[in-house]
C-alpha cells in the first residue's frame, strides 16, 4: 500500500513537471506566432496583399458623414477666460440697406486672440543704512522674484533659454522675437542670458547626475558637438524620467567613469563604443547597431556577408521570442532556451571568411556574446539602445541648426539646460517655475540669514 502511494506521488510530481513544461512551451509558441505574423505582415518579404473585395452597391440610405452614433466628438474649446463682449446692433440690412421689421435671437461669434505683449517693468527700491555691527553700509535683501543681477527678469530669461535650447532658434531670430514684444535686446547679449540661467540650474544638473549614478539601469550615447570650430562631444546618460547631458572636449572613457563611477554596479545599454567598457558592470550592447551593420555589409553581395546577416536576424528573432515568453516559462525552461539562443549566436561566428568586414563582426560577437544576451535574463532591459538614440536626437538636431557652440561655457550651458528640460517630469513642474525657484533660492537663504542672530 505504501509503495503504491509513493508511486502515485512520484507520478503526480512527474505529471506536474510535464504540465509546467507544456504550459511554458505553449506560451513560447504563442509568442513565436505573434512575432512571425508581425514580421510576415511588415517585413520586406511579406506576401502580396489579399485581393480586395468588390465594393458593395451603395445603399438607398447612405451613411451620414462623420463619426458613428455615440462617438464622443472632439472640437476646439474656448479658453476659460471672461470674454470681452461686443454687441453689434442691426439698424438696417447690411446687404441692401432696407429697414429691419422683425428681430430674431443674436448669433455669437467667439474669437480668441493673443494679447499685445508689453514689457512689465519693476523698479526695486532697496533701502540702505549703516550697520554698526558690520561697520559698513548695507541694503535690504532682494525680493523673492528679483534676479540677482542684470535688467532682464526671470520670465524673459527662461523664455530666451528655452527658445535657444529646446527649439534650437538662433540668437538673431530670438532677438527679432523679443523686439516684437517691445523688448529690445541685442543679439550679443543673449548668450550671456543663456549662461546665466544655466548657472542657476547647475545644482539641478548635479542632482540629476546623482540620480543617474544611483540607478540600476542606464542608457548612454554620445555625438559630436563642435565648439569654436573644433570638435567636441555631447554625452548623454538617461534612466527613467531623468536625462543628463555633458559637453566635454574628449570622447575618452574618463567621462563615463566621472558620471557613473568606477564601481557602478548597474546595467549599461549602449552601442559598441569601447569607452563604455571602462566600467566593470553588466552591459547590453545594441542589437539594432549590429543588425544594421550586418545588413549594410550584405548589401555588397558577398555570400558570406549575406549568410551572416541572415543568421544574425534569425538569432535575434529567436531571442525576442524567448524574451517575450520569459514570464510564462519555468526557470529551468527559460534557462534552457537562453542556452539555445547562445548556441545559435556561437554558430554565427563559426568558420573563416576572406571578407574583413565579416571577420570584424564575428570578432565583435565573440568578444561581446554574453553582453548581447543580457536582456534575456533581465526583463527590464531592452535589447537595443533606441531609448538612448531618441534622447540624443534633440542634440543632433540642435547641432545641425546651430553648428555647435562658440565657446565651452556656452556648450556646457546647453548641456545643463537640455538636462533640465528633458527631466522636467522628475520635478513635475514647468521650466519657468524651475528657473524661478533656482534663481530665487539664494536670495531667500540670504534673507533668512539676515534675521537669524549670530
Amino acid at each position: 500500500m505504501r509503495k503504491s502511494i509513493e508511486e502515485l506521488e512520484a507520478e503526480v510530481a512527474r505529471l506536474r513537471r510535464e504540465n509546467a513544461a507544456l504550459r511554458a512551451l505553449v506560451g513560447k509558441l504563442q509568442a513565436r506566432i505573434e512575432i512571425l505574423e508581425k514580421t510576415r505582415r511588415t517585413g520586406p518579404g511579406s506576401p502580396p496583399a489579399a485581393p480586395v473585395a468588390k465594393t458593395p452597391p451603395p445603399s438607398a440610405t447612405p451613411k451620414r458623414p462623420g463619426p458613428p452614433e455615440g462617438h464622443q466628438g472632439t472640437s476646439w474649446s474656448i479658453p476659460p477666460a471672461k470674454p470681452r463682449v461686443v454687441t453689434l446692433p442691426l439698424r438696417s440690412c447690411p446687404e441692401c440697406g432696407g429697414r429691419i421689421t422683425r428681430y430674431e435671437a443674436t448669433q455669437d461669434h467667439v474669437v480668441v486672440d493673443l494679447p499685445e505683449i508689453q514689457p512689465v517693468v519693476t523698479k526695486y527700491h532697496h533701502e540702505r543704512g549703516y550697520c554698526p555691527r558690520c561697520r559698513k553700509t548695507v541694503r535690504a535683501a532682494p525680493a523673492p522674484d528679483e534676479p540677482p543681477r542684470g535688467h532682464l527678469g526671470v520670465r524673459a530669461l527662461a523664455f530666451i533659454a528655452e527658445c535657444k535650447t529646446r527649439f534650437a532658434i538662433p540668437f538673431g531670430k530670438i532677438a527679432q522675437v523679443l523686439r516684437s514684444f517691445h523688448l529690445p535686446v541685442s543679439r550679443g547679449a543673449l548668450p550671456a542670458c543663456v549662461e546665466r540661467v544655466a548657472e542657476w540650474l547647475e545644482p539641478r544638473h548635479e542632482e540629476l547626475c546623482g540620480i543617474v549614478r544611483k540607478s540600476g539601469l542606464a542608457h548612454a550615447d554620445e555625438t559630436s558637438w563642435p565648439v569654436d570650430g573644433k570638435n567636441g562631444w555631447m554625452w548623454m546618460f538617461t534612466t527613467g524620467p531623468v536625462t543628463v547631458y555633458l559637453a566635454e572636449p574628449t570622447r575618452s572613457s574618463q567621462v563615463v567613469i566621472a558620471v557613473l563611477g568606477q564601481d557602478w554596479g548597474g546595467i549599461l545599454v549602449t552601442d559598441f563604443y569601447g569607452a563604455y567598457l571602462a566600467i566593470a558592470c553588466q552591459h547590453q550592447f545594441c542589437w539594432a547597431h549590429l543588425l544594421r551593420e550586418a545588413k549594410e555589409i550584405a548589401a555588397l553581395g558577398d555570400p558570406a556577408a549575406v549568410r551572416l546577416s541572415a543568421q544574425l536576424a534569425q538569432t535575434f528573432q529567436e531571442a525576442e521570442i524567448v524574451s517575450a515568453a520569459a514570464p510564462m516559462l519555468a526557470p529551468a525552461v527559460r534557462e534552457q532556451e537562453i542556452r539555445r539562443v547562445d548556441r545559435m549566436l556561437s554558430n554565427v561566428r563559426k568558420g573563416a571568411s576572406k571578407n574583413q568586414d565579416v571577420e570584424r563582426l564575428k570578432n565583435r560577437i565573440a568578444l561581446h556574446q554574453e553582453s548581447l544576451l543580457t536582456f534575456l535574463r533581465h526583463p527590464e532591459v531592452e535589447p537595443t539602445d533606441n531609448r538612448g538614440e531618441r534622447k540624443i536626437r534633440p542634440v543632433v538636431i540642435a547641432r545641425k541648426v546651430s553648428g555647435g557652440s562658440r565657446s565651452w561655457p556656452g556648450a556646457r550651458a546647453h548641456a545643463v539646460l537640455m538636462s533640465c528640460l528633458e527631466s522636467l517630469e522628475h520635478w513635475k513642474t514647468t521650466f519657468l517655475d524651475l528657473v524661478r525657484r533656482s534663481a530665487c533660492a539664494p536670495h531667500l537663504r540670504r534673507a533668512l540669514d539676515s534675521v537669524v542672530p549670530t
